[in-house]
């Protein structure tokens, strides 16, 4: 039998000296396309696969993305309404009992420390803020976001107030 060929040969059994002949049979194999069927059917699922993977990724980074912007925005917030009008109180009330020579200059100039420090942090809770908005609009229009960012830094005025 070649394997090449599509075609069975069978001879007689009997091999004489004398004149004999030789028959040769030829019967056709039907291709049906089922391998080619089953390879598409299969290629189609792994491709169905794909496209729930990438759906499941998909809502995991959008859910994250969510999370963390979510998270600065309200620590950008709580800056911009609590933090920053306290000290601002704070300063002020500092300045009058310096006036009234109730406190030196040294407490007054670690109070502008502390006071330069919380606006430092309120502008790195609002740099984190827009930061995740972006990565979330990305993440959104089927962009990728960025890791470097992923999560908002814990401000460390923010804890003391």
């Amino acid at each position: 039998m070649s394997p090449v060929s599509r075609t069975q040969r069978e001879s007689s059994g009997i091999h004489g000296t004398g004149g004999g002949g030789e028959v040769e049979l030829r019967v056709p194999i039907f291709d049906l396309g089922e391998s080619r069927l089953r390879q598409a059917g299969e290629a189609y699922m792994q491709a169905v696969n794909r496209l729930a993977e990438n759906a499941v990724t998909v809502r995991s980074q959008a859910r994250d993305a969510y999370r963390v912007y979510r998270a600065s925005y309200d620590i950008a917030k709580r800056y911009r309404d609590q933090v920053l009008p306290l000290r601002k109180i704070i300063s002020d009330e500092m300045t009058l009992r310096y006036g009234a020579m109730q406190v030196d200059v040294f407490s007054l100039l670690t109070e502008a420390r502390q006071r330069i420090a919380a606006n430092i942090a309120a502008i790195e809770a609002q740099r984190d803020f827009w930061m995740a908005d972006v990565n979330l609009r990305a993440v959104l229009v089927g962009g990728d976001q960025a890791p470097a960012d992923s999560e908002p830094r814990q401000a460390e005025g923010l804890a003391r107030e």
